[in-house]
């Protein structure tokens, strides 16, 4: 084997797998290894002459996760945080700093500007993507490690890049192992070009998916053999029209999110310093970003992924205006409807013989009163009754 190769590490496996590589990490030093590749299970045998099925049209997630995560080994799925490799099992270190992140990931999405691809940095909920760990937990000498996943065929794949804030890599070279251990995800194997992301050793360079048939390296070991086939003769490989294939093309976020708040209902009556929680729901084609609540448009909070959930301790007397607001990746916003909650006053639409709704309906239910107590003190629903000397509410 030629010098500076990394060997191809394959796992053994119990049950039907077929073969799915699992590829190493990328060295910011010319002439350093950048991955090595693993096989990876799979749910049975697969015909990889047949026709792909159609995917559903959403675009591809890829969660690069700064933050570390706590792993269990078993068959890779990124939403439950169990990986396939499983000397990667366990406590996954963070990235450390935040000096380089933004530079990182700007890196990272120009790679990818040309695909329907939708990079996050807060864990998507609800949806298929990708995760990309990015931290300081190498083996042996490699940068990074993923599975090679021909044709994406388990879409919840992680990968890693063992990479740390002020680790002496460039954000380009830190990027390029991210881009290089994601597209190992997508069935993309090495290349013999230095200019191609998928090149085996690092340049220090500025590397791209090249739209050419390079030859794929090691050329006796190729695993997504049918998949390349589609773009070029056996034996090469364009990164750049399979990740087309694919992913399909980049395509415009121009949709705002849907968002609501959920509960308690407009209109519902709470009783005075009781807890209760404010559930807002929140959708998007995309990725939604975070969810920001507003009671009386005092700002309670944000929330990154979903349940967006928000625990009142508790209000004083009055009518109070509640609504959210969703922006989604792409920086899309949009504003709930208002909704008014009558915290210890009736609320005139209502006529329930003075009944009042209780926001735990297992310990408290549903609480009345007689109708001839002292008539409480409302609170005026103008806009000077934001000056109000009332506690505002708690959040937890």
């Amino acid at each position: 084997m030629a010098s500076g190769w990394v060997a191809a590490a394959c796992a053994s496996w119990s049950g039907d797998a077929a073969g799915s590589p699992f590829v190493g990490d990328l060295r910011a030093a010319p002439g350093v290894p950048i991955d090595e590749i693993v096989v990876a299970p799979r749910g049975g045998a697969r015909d990889f002459t047949a026709e792909l099925e159609p995917r559903a049209a959403q675009s591809t997630v890829v969660y690069i996760n700064f933050d570390g995560a706590s792993l269990s080994y078993g068959l890779d799925d990124s939403t439950r945080n169990v990986t396939a490799l499983e000397d990667q099992a366990g406590e996954f270190p963070d990235y450390g700093g935040s000096s380089q992140r933004a530079a990182v990931v700007q890196a990272v999405a120009n790679d990818f500007a040309p695909y329907d691809v939708v990079l996050v940095e807060e864990r998507p909920q609800g949806i298929d993507y990708t995760m990309a760990l990015v931290g300081p937990n190498g083996v042996g000498s490699v940068l990074g490690v993923a599975l090679l996943d021909c044709d994406n065929d388990s879409p919840n794949n992680i990968v890693f890049a063992f990479h740390h804030d002020g680790d002496g890599y460039s954000a380009g070279s830190q990027a390029n192992t991210i881009s290089q251990e994601v597209a190992h995800s997508f069935g993309l194997e090495h290349v013999d070009h230095a200019g191609d992301v998928l090149y085996p050793v690092s340049t220090g360079g500025d590397p791209l998916f090249m739209d050419a048939c390079l030859p794929i390296v090691p050329a006796d070991d190729i695993v997504c053999a049918a998949q390349h086939r589609r773009q070029c003769e056996p034996g090469y490989q364009n990164s750049f029209r399979e990740l087309f294939d694919l992913l399909g093309p980049a395509r415009s976020d121009d949709e705002p999110p849907v968002v609501y708040v959920s509960a308690p209902g407009d209109g519902d009556e709470l009783a005075t310093a009781t807890p209760f929680d404010i559930i807002a729901r929140a959708y998007d084609d995309h990725a939604v970003a975070n969810v920001v609540l507003f009671v009386d448009d005092a700002n309670i909070g944000s929330r990154m992924s979903a349940p967006y959930s928000w625990a009142v301790a508790g209000l004083d007397e009055g009518i109070y205006e509640v609504y959210a607001i969703a922006v989604d990746i792409a920086g899309n916003m949009t504003r709930s409807d208002t909704i008014e909650l009558y915290v210890g006053v009736d609320n005139p639409s209502r006529k329930h013989g003075g009944c009042a709704w209780s926001p735990d309906a297992s310990r408290a239910g549903v609480w009345c009163l007689p109708l001839l107590l002292v008539a409480r003190r409302r609170r005026p629903k103008m806009a000077s009754s934001r000056t109000r000397d009332a506690k505002a509410p708690a959040a937890c």
